[in-house]
């Protein structure tokens, strides 16, 4: 066990010896006296707390101390004596872009991350790197303008300086000045598998890959084995008939990957926004036992698995088998999930929505996700997954089944009584919408993922 946590805070070293579960939200503003991060929501949903961590904006509210260790972090604080935050300060300033000023933190450092990695983005780029940061003064589009127009002055200056610039000497900066603390429980940082698997022998350390779930409601008190550091778990690679991601691959690592199936790029571009995406892990989007989970779904439907392991060993499950009631897995108390296995062949034409009250962190009121796969004419595969809907994500092979080997115009034939299948089979739970809604919009995705098909 550390208890020291090291990392760069505004270019200052620091060695945290405080409880790991803090947030480092909380330990910015009481701890460090860095107040720019601003405390909204505590669930990731606003962004007024976000900071940028290793070059990636994330939200200083669902960040555990302990899986700092070795991370460089840039506060507002740290930023606003840049070249670059210069720039994007006039821009804003120039269209009146700042009211009450409470999420200009977060909004500024989105910008500066979205324009870092894209200088020169559209409009709906802007919007999108904007996502999860809530302004409710302005209505967006004056914040939006500014960072179109700090675009263009950073690239007319060939994008002056860097991340930190001259602010390790501006005196506007106030310097971390750490209390110290005292561990209050059991923290573990492993850098191998093995080692981790050691550890999880231990049933009172609560795995943390991400912490964006976790994080949204800690308990008091817990121990965390933190498994962002272990490079096992950060592969993405082609091995045989599958893609091999490791389980503490975040969203964005998915995204930016090549080997990413495009059916699971279009549900990662959909998760969340980009700085819960910069920290969520695909491995705790599974394991957290939600039919909600939008990556859970996509591998229901393209009948992945799971390498889950203990220090025993390892075993293979389907995706389909791991869920076993609602937030109730097969996993048990002494395993991890290593890797999933997503097949790479037969995933290319497929059909997927989400269904939820806003584009950016919506909670699906309804996910659906279908693969039709037709070789010469005949079906080979149908699969099907509606998520949000029951206390399981539904997967009915079974009624798939009954359009396999089938061609087109026969599968034609036999929709109504497909159809017909799934209206039994699918069965909503009430929730925040009514069970009736759910239940047509189920069948009107099914049916729309026919017709697509020309079935």
């Amino acid at each position: 066990m550390q208890n020291h946590v090291n990392f760069t805070l505004n270019g200052d070293s620091i060695a945290y010896a405080g409880p790991h579960g803090t947030r480092l939200l909380d330990a910015l503003r009481g701890e460090y006296g860095l107040t720019g991060a601003k405390c909204g929501c505590r669930e990731g949903e606003c962004g007024a707390c976000a900071v940028i961590i290793d070059g990636k904006l994330m939200n200083s509210c669902l960040v555990a101390m302990g899986s700092l260790e070795g991370a460089e972090i840039v506060t507002i604080e740290g930023y606003c004596g840049t070249e670059r935050f210069a720039v994007i300060d006039r821009a804003y300033e120039s269209v009146s872009a700042v009211q009450c000023g409470y999420c200009i933190p977060g909004m500024i450092l989105a910008s500066e991350c979205l324009l870092a990695s894209n200088p020169n983005p559209s409009e709906k780029e802007i919007r999108e790197g904007l996502a999860g940061n809530i302004c409710r003064c302005t209505g967006y589009n004056s914040i939006v303008k500014a960072v179109a127009i700090a675009s263009d002055e950073l690239r007319a200056r060939g994008g002056p300086g860097n991340l930190l610039g001259a602010a390790a000497s501006d005196s506007r900066r106030p310097a971390a000045q750490g209390k110290g603390g005292t561990l209050m429980s059991e923290c573990f940082m492993p850098y191998t598998l093995k080692e981790a698997l050691a550890l999880r022998k231990n049933p009172e350390l609560v795995p943390y890959a991400g912490g964006t779930d976790i994080m949204a409601s800690p308990k008091e008190g817990s121990g965390y084995l933190f498994l962002n550091k272990i490079p096992e778990l950060k592969i993405i690679k082609a091995d045989g008939g599958h893609i091999r991601i490791g389980a503490a691959c975040t969203f964005t690592e998915l995204l930016e990957n090549p080997l990413s199936p495009k059916i699971l790029k279009d549900a990662c571009s959909q998760f969340a926004a980009p700085a819960i995406r910069n920290a969520a892990t695909i491995g705790g989007n599974i394991a957290n036992g939600s039919p909600k989970a939008d990556s859970a779904l996509i591998l229901v439907a393209a009948d992945a698995k799971l390498r889950i392991a203990n220090a025993d060993g390892v075993r293979v499950l389907p995706v389909n088998e791991f869920y076993v009631g609602r937030n109730k897995t097969a996993l048990a108390s002494d395993e991890l999930i290593a890797e999933i296995l997503i097949p790479r062949q037969g995933l290319d034409n497929y059909y997927y929505k989400k269904v939820g009250a806003r584009e950016a962190l919506a909670i699906s009121r309804v996910s659906f996700a279908a693969i039709l796969c037709v070789d010469e004419g005949v079906i080979k595969n149908c699969a099907a997954a509606f998520g949000a809907v029951s206390d399981v994500i539904i997967r009915r092979a079974d009624i798939d089944g009954m359009l396999i080997g089938q061609t087109l115009q026969e599968a034609a034939q036999l929709k109504d009584a497909y159809l017909k299948a799934y209206d039994g089979a699918i069965v909503p739970i009430r929730g925040r919408v009514g069970v009736e809604y759910r239940k047509d919009v189920c069948m009107n995705l099914l049916r729309d993922f026919l017709e697509s098909n020309g079935i």
